[in-house]
C-alpha cells in the first residue's frame, strides 16, 4: 500500500456541449483504446468522442424525449459494442407519468455509417427507467438486461413512495431481424424504493459468483441483490443508509437510505470497503466495512460509519454526491474512490480518497473543481495507469450551470501495470 499524492492531468474534450448527465467509456470503434459515451437530457442527444483525437460523433437525437442512461455490449456479434439506453423519461422522478420510459436498442453501423445517427431499435416500455445493466444474471449463455426504474410504476410523486418495478429482459435469437419488445420479466423479491445507485459486477464470495449481480444504494439502504443456485434472486441487507432527511432542493419530500456507492479491494480483500453517498442526491459520506472473518461478502450487515457531511452551498440547493467509483489509480493493488459532485461551489467537483481496510482516511484530496454528474475510469492514454473522465450536471429546469464540460483528467502519479477495469459504474 502507498500513499501516494493523487495527481491527474486536466485537459478538456468538450468545451461546449450544452449538456451534461452521463458518461461511459466505450470502445466503440473496436481499436483497443476506450472512447467515450455521452449522454444529456437538456439536448437530449447521445454522442461518442472517438479516442485519441476527441472527434466528437452524434448518435442518436431525441430532442425533448430525453435519453437517461446506457451501457454498451455485443448485441449482433460483430465484435463492435452496441448500445441499450433509456429515455422519454417524463419531466423528471416527480412528474412521470404511465406513459414516460422507454427503453431501445442502438446498433454500432461500423466504420461506413459512424457520420450517421445509428438505427435505433424498442426493447421495452418502463415508467421512470433510469439504469440499464448488461450482462449474464440468470444464464451463461448470452447477454441479458435488467432495467431499474427510480420510482414506482405509478410514475409522479405516488411513484416516489413506491416500490420500483425492476426488469429482466431476454435478448432475442436476433435482435436485428426482431421486431418488437424483447421478453421481460420483474425482479419479483426486489422490493426498493428510489433506486439510484447501482454497481454490477461477478462478486467473489456470492451464490453464483460467475454471475453478475448487483450492490445498489436506495431508499433502504444499501443492498445486494442477485441469483442462488435454484436461480431464484435473492436479496441481503448490508446497511441501513441515513434516516429520513427534508431535501432543500424538495422540501416536500424527505429521502433516507443510500443513493450511490462503489465497493473496494483493499488489503488483498475483495469487497472490503464501500464508500456511499446518502442519500438519494445526498450530502453525506459514509464507510461501511466489511466484517472480520466473514467468507461470504454480503450475508451479513456491515459496519458502518459517517466520514463527512458536505455542508450546503446556499440555501437552495443539496450539497449533491452524484457518482463514486473504484479502481486502483495508484498501482498499489488497493482501490480508490473517486466522489463526483454536482455543485453549486464548494460542494463540487471530484474528490480522491484512499482508505483502509478499516475505513480510515489515508489520503483526501479534491483533483478536479468542475461540475461532475457521472465519472468514466479507462486508461484512455495506454500507459498502463487509469485515468478518469467527467462531464457536468446540467439539467434544464433542475440545475443548470453556464459551462457544462466533458474532460479528461489523465493519471500522473501512479505506478504503471496491469489495468484491470473497475466493476460497473453507478449515477
Amino acid at each position: 500500500m502507498t500513499n501516494a499524492e493523487p495527481v491527474f492531468r486536466r485537459s478538456v474534450i468538450d468545451d461546449d456541449p450544452q449538456d451534461g448527465y452521463f458518461l461511459r467509456a466505450v470502445d466503440v470503434d473496436g481499436d483497443g483504446r476506450p472512447d467515450l459515451v455521452a449522454s444529456g437530457l437538456t439536448r437530449g442527444e447521445v454522442v461518442w468522442y472517438q479516442n485519441p483525437s476527441w472527434t466528437k460523433r452524434t448518435i442518436l437525437s431525441l430532442g425533448d424525449r430525453k435519453p437517461v442512461a446506457l451501457d454498451a455490449a455485443d448485441l449482433t456479434g460483430d465484435g463492435l459494442p452496441d448500445l441499450v439506453l433509456c429515455h422519454d423519461y417524463g419531466n423528471c422522478m416527480f412528474d412521470c407519468g404511465p406513459r414516460d420510459g422507454v427503453i431501445s436498442w442502438l446498433r454500432n453501423p461500423g466504420p461506413d455509417g459512424w457520420d450517421r445517427p445509428w438505427s435505433r431499435r424498442h426493447v421495452a416500455d418502463l415508467v421512470a427507467c433510469h439504469r440499464v445493466r448488461l450482462g449474464r444474471f440468470t444464464t451463461d449463455s448470452r447477454v441479458q438486461l435488467v432495467a431499474l426504474p427510480v420510482v414506482g410504476p405509478e410514475g409522479g410523486a405516488e411513484g416516489v413512495g413506491s416500490a420500483a418495478r425492476l426488469m429482466l429482459y431476454d435478448l432475442p435469437d436476433d435482435p436485428v431481424a426482431h421486431d418488437g419488445g424483447w421478453s421481460g420479466r420483474p425482479l419479483d423479491t426486489a422490493d426498493f424504493t428510489i433506486v439510484h445507485g447501482v454497481v454490477a459486477a461477478r462478486f467473489p464470495g456470492t451464490p453464483r459468483p460467475e454471475r453478475e449481480s448487483f450492490l445498489l444504494a436506495t431508499g433502504e439502504g444499501i443492498s445486494w441483490l442477485g441469483t442462488g443456485p435454484g436461480g431464484a434472486w435473492q436479496v441481503r441487507k448490508i446497511g441501513d443508509g441515513v434516516p429520513p432527511q427534508t431535501s432543500v432542493e424538495n422540501p416536500e419530500h424527505r429521502f433516507s437510505g443510500s443513493g450511490n456507492l462503489g465497493v473496494a479491494r483493499i488489503g488483498g480483500r475483495p469487497c472490503a470497503v464501500i464508500l456511499a453517498v446518502e442519500p438519494f442526491h445526498g450530502n453525506t459520506l459514509s464507510v461501511y466495512v466489511r466484517p472480520p472473518g466473514t467468507v461470504a461478502p454480503f450475508d451479513t450487515p456491515w459496519e458502518r460509519r459517517q466520514l463527512r457531511v458536505l455542508d450546503p452551498p446556499d440555501g437552495t440547493h443539496d450539497a449533491v454526491g452524484h457518482h463514486v467509483v473504484v479502481a486502483d489509480f495508484d498501482g498499489d493493488g488497493d482501490d480508490e474512490f473517486l466522489v463526483g459532485l454536482r455543485g453549486p461551489a464548494p460542494a463540487q467537483g471530484v474528490f480522491y480518497f484512499k482508505l483502509d481496510a478499516s475505513g480510515n482516511v489515508l489520503v483526501e484530496k479534491q483533483v478536479s473543481t468542475d461540475s461532475t454528474a457521472r465519472i468514466a475510469v479507462a486508461d484512455f492514454n495506454g500507459d498502463g495507469r487509469l485515468d478518469f473522465a467527467t462531464t457536468a450536471y446540467d439539467t434544464v429546469g433542475y440545475y443548470e450551470i453556464p459551462d457544462p464540460k466533458v474532460c479528461l483528467f489523465t493519471n500522473a502519479f501512479g505506478a504503471p501495470g496491469p489495468v484491470m477495469a473497475p466493476p460497473g459504474g453507478d449515477g
